[in-house]
């Protein structure tokens, strides 16, 4: 069969070589248009998400704040400066442990007692005698007066722990029978002495008592010190105790089984509203954070003050005010720049970042799920920083 015939048969025309040219080529383009479609689409819908959880960071400053009645620029805080001396005696007794024992004559004081309508001269030495049967004399001549009474010392009339004996009733033996129902004598506090325990006192046994007088004295200072302050407003307060004069009857290095110490102190008490120091005070504390951090928190119920100076004339004083909180990293840090995230698979992303201590935790998710690294588009990477744990 001819070719002439061949193309009468089957009614079609041979394509010519240039249309089969185009032909090609519009295959190849639809090919490259999908291709392309397909690469806009992939870069359009691809992103990756990484999720930060960052480590939190003790942060803290400790700034000067004046407290003053009147304050009048930057740095003053209005409040209340109080200032009063005050002073505590006592007898400290020493501790028996390395003592040795020494007997003495216990004393202690009693109270006479006179019901009639005369005054009761009394010498020296006169003797008074507990219902025990243990005998007292008086240290010194007294008269007590008539329908009155008046203390005495007394110590025992022999050495030893027979006089160490309680609160009791006494009657005076050299008085006439018939009186010594209406002028007798009481002890409230026991006598003591009778038995001593003995031993070197120290500078430190002289300082420790210091110590607990003045910690008494500021325990007790602070309610009368702020009995002017209004504490729901002024509701936070600094206390120092300044010695003014410590005087006692025993020096470092005697023997004594107990002596005797006065203590006088200055204490002043400075009352401020807290919740203003404290905002004060946080501005500093945003001043100690790394760069690309931010406070999480401010801890403001632990702030401490204490009292750096005072000037009693102008009712003011400064305080040294310590304050902290938590920080953390934040999503501008330079750590967490995109530029350096770009091109990373997960497990890069993730030692990249949790090489840093301020970072706790990295997770990674990319979409669609077959994609392998981070986009190159940045707008297509997103960084969520959790709160800080």
């Amino acid at each position: 069969m001819t070719r002439f015939q061949a193309n009468q048969n089957t009614g079609r025309k041979p394509l010519s070589r240039s249309m089969r040219v185009y032909q090609k080529a519009a295959i190849v383009f639809v090919i490259v248009s999908l291709l392309l479609l397909l690469a806009v689409l992939y870069l359009s819908v691809s992103k990756a998400t990484i999720t930060v959880v960052p480590n939190s960071v003790l942060v803290s400053a400790t700034s000067p704040v004046e407290i003053t009645e009147n304050p009048l620029g930057s740095g003053q805080v209005k409040g209340f400066v109080y200032s009063d001396t005050y002073t505590k005696a006592r007898t400290f007794t020493l501790p028996k442990e390395g003592a040795t024992i020494k007997e003495g004559k216990a004393g202690g004081m009693v109270t006479l007692i006179n019901e009639t309508d005369s005054d009761q001269p009394l010498v020296a030495t006169t003797r008074v005698l507990s219902k025990e049967g243990v005998l007292f004399r008086l240290d010194e001549a007294t008269t007590v007066p008539a329908k009155g009474q008046i203390d005495v010392m007394v110590h025992a009339d022999k050495l030893g722990a027979s006089g160490d004996i309680g609160p009791t009733q006494f009657t005076i033996p050299g008085l006439p029978v018939s009186s010594q129902s209406v002028i007798f004598a009481v002890s409230v506090d026991p006598m003591v002495g009778g038995v001593a325990y003995v031993r070197v006192v120290t500078a430190e046994d002289l300082d420790n008592a210091a110590k607990e007088l003045s910690d008494e004295i500021l325990a007790e200072s602070k309610t009368l010190l702020a009995k002017d302050v209004d504490q729901s407003i002024y509701n936070g307060q600094a206390f120092n105790a300044e010695e003014i004069e410590r005087v006692t009857d025993t020096e470092p290095g005697s023997e004594a089984g107990a002596f005797n110490i006065s203590y006088t102190a200055k204490v002043t008490g400075v009352f401020y509203e807290k919740e203003t120091v404290a905002l004060q005070v946080e501005n500093d504390l945003y001043n100690q954070l790394q760069a690309g951090n931010e406070i999480v928190s401010v801890n403001r119920d632990g702030l401490q003050s204490s009292i750096q100076s005072v000037d009693t004339l102008k009712k003011s004083a400064t305080l040294s005010v310590y304050l902290d909180g938590f920080g953390a990293i934040s999503s501008g840090s330079d750590l967490l720049n995109k530029n350096n995230l770009i091109g990373k698979s997960a497990s890069e992303v993730v030692s990249t970042l949790k090489a840093s201590e301020s970072i706790k935790d990295v997770s990674v998710s990319f979409t669609p799920f077959w994609l392998k690294r981070v986009p190159k588009l940045k707008d297509h990477i997103s960084i969520k920083v959790e709160s800080a744990q």
